[in-house]
């Protein structure tokens, strides 16, 4: 069904097709035969439209419980951040540095732009996965660049698909004839979605440099994936699942500065959730970054959009933090974030008459922080649609798990470098 939402972060294109379709019936241009089936359609688009609102279950009927997200998800952190991570698989013209990173080291000659590839062992996951979330922090200076792609070997034929771009940074060569998608999935801008299960993964890392002296040279210091998937049994979803240690007091709300969207130029306004989110976590870590000029930063020209996760967090990275995407399943991995004093900018959209105690009324896609939990478990935000309400308010956390847990739980986590990640599994823990 489609329903006329307002979507803060797309835009409210669908308004834009509906109208225009009920225009071009009323055109004479039209061929007569037709209008009777164009009119008809135009009756079911209008009743679409008034019954939305009936449609969409009131919040407090009752309902399935979605604080912990669809049932049966696991999810698996693998990170990449030191030499013996890198000295799996196989590279070409890179080297590892004494501070762990992987860097270009193609000196000049006939290439242009000189290059480096480092091909990750092959990664057996734990169970069949259907999506897999990557994330990376790296340096690239001048004119150079680090491009990522991905490859799944499906859990039923050992089939590898094609190597899939996934994302930048920097300077790269154009995206132009990049494939993203092939028989069995495809990639949402930011992960790869898979329509049959895999068992296993590889990524790809393409440094380039377009710097003729060789001293502007691309490196990588941290690369992290989420891999995720359905575990249908319960007692081996138990055993999979990640354990979380909540230390210290949870019932907190952290200093987070107060940035709003209504304070940007109008181009940006209605568009920059993301950045500004990211802004204001990383003010909290005492960065004075202006939120305008990250945002012209982040936005994505391939996609023509201002909310790419990935390159959110890149750019959060490529300024001192380590910065990574991670999926949030339960409360206590929420508690446990705050306890240890890390807001988390949470990825969500609902319909509406689904979240009566947010700042707007309805979201195709939307980034909010959350800075702090009250005793019953609410969740304090920040969240930038609002310039007059944004600041510190209080959403229901079943509201907000129907809106964020059941549509992927998808967190940026930005923090000072070399913090243990809570819930991450080390790349040498995995048998490639």
């Amino acid at each position: 069904m489609i329903c006329p939402l307002r979507v803060v972060e797309t835009g409210s294109k669908i308004h834009a097709v509906r109208l225009g379709f009920i225009m071009l019936c009323m055109d004479n241009t039209v061929n007569a035969g037709l209008k009777p089936y164009c009119l008809a359609a135009v009756l079911v688009i209008l009743q679409v439209a008034v019954g939305c609102a009936t449609s969409v279950k009131r919040a407090d009927e009752a309902e399935p419980d979605w604080r912990t997200n669809p049932e049966g998800y696991v999810d698996r952190m693998v990170v990449v951040e030191n030499g013996e991570g890198w000295s799996g698989g196989e590279s070409r013209r890179v080297v590892v540095t004494e501070e762990g990173a992987l860097v270009l080291d193609d000196p000049p000659g006939p290439r242009y732009p000189r290059r480096g590839v480092w091909d990750s062992p092959v990664y057996e996951t734990d169970f069949p996965i259907t999506e897999v979330l990557p994330s990376w922090n790296v340096d690239t200076p001048g004119d150079s660049g680090v491009k990522f792609y991905i490859r799944s070997r499906d859990a039923s034929t050992g089939e590898w698909s094609p190597w899939l771009y996934v994302g930048s940074w920097g300077r790269t060569l154009p995206r132009d004839k990049q494939l993203v998608s092939f028989d069995g999935g495809w990639v949402r801008v930011d992960y790869l979605k898979l329509t049959d299960p895999a068992d296993a993964y590889q990524m790809r890392a393409v440094l380039e440099s377009f710097d003729l002296q060789g001293e502007s040279n691309p490196s990588i210091r941290r690369l992290t994936v989420v891999y995720s998937g359905v575990v249908e049994d319960p007692m081996q979803r138990a055993r999979l699942a990640r354990p979380v240690t909540i230390e210290g007091d949870w019932v907190k709300t952290l200093d987070v500065p107060f940035l709003t969207q209504a304070d940007a130029p109008p181009a940006l306004k209605p568009r920059i959730c993301s950045p500004t989110s990211v802004t204001m976590v990383m003010q909290y870590r005492g960065d004075k970054g202006a939120m305008v000029e990250n945002a012209i930063a982040i936005y994505d020209p391939e996609n023509e959009i201002f909310g790419n996760w990935g390159r959110a967090v890149a750019y959060a990275g490529e300024h001192g933090f380590e910065a990574y995407l991670d999926r949030i399943r339960t409360w206590d991995q929420v508690k446990a974030y705050i306890a240890k004093g890390q807001p988390i900018i949470a990825s969500i959209r609902f319909e509406s008459g689904t979240f009566p105690s947010n700042v707007i009324d309805s979201t195709g896609g939307h980034l909010v922080v959350i800075r702090g939990l009250t005793a019953d478990g609410d969740a304090v935000m920040n969240d930038s649609a609002s310039k007059k309400h944004g600041e510190g308010v209080v959403y229901r956390s079943k509201e907000l798990a129907r809106a964020w847990l059941r549509h992927g739980g998808v967190a940026y986590i930005i923090r000072p470098m070399n913090t243990p990640a809570l819930d991450a599994r080390r790349v040498d823990e995995i048998s490639p």
